[in-house]
């Protein structure tokens, strides 16, 4: 399976929302356990794009070919790599303000 890019942006965004549940909400199993499913669903994503598939929504105002997906109450925002899978750009809880973080 190919398995999904992630910019350095994108891991300290899912590195801070780990700390945040592991450390500051005392919840280490809970943050492994979303760290797993959203790596998964980021290589799911990326797979499908590798196979032909295009998904996630559209949301030019991030960036040229910028799309997203959630998983729970986090945002996924990626772009597609042709054959080549994903690139995961940002990882966002989803009651930020996007229109601060682009």
């Amino acid at each position: 399976m190919k398995q999904a890019e992630w910019t350095p942006l994108a891991r300290n965004d899912l590195g801070e929302i780990l700390y945040h549940i592991a450390v500051e909400d005392g919840r280490p199993e809970t943050a492994e356990q979303l760290a797993a499913e959203i790596q998964k669903r980021c290589d799911e994503y990326s797979q499908a794009y590798v196979d032909g598939s295009v998904l996630g929504g559209a949301r030019p105002e991030f960036g040229i070919g910028y799309r997203v997906f959630s998983h729970k109450r986090w945002v996924i925002v990626f772009r597609p790599l042709d054959d080549r899978g994903i690139e995961i750009m940002r990882v966002l809880d989803s009651s930020r303000d996007y229109g601060k973080l682009f």
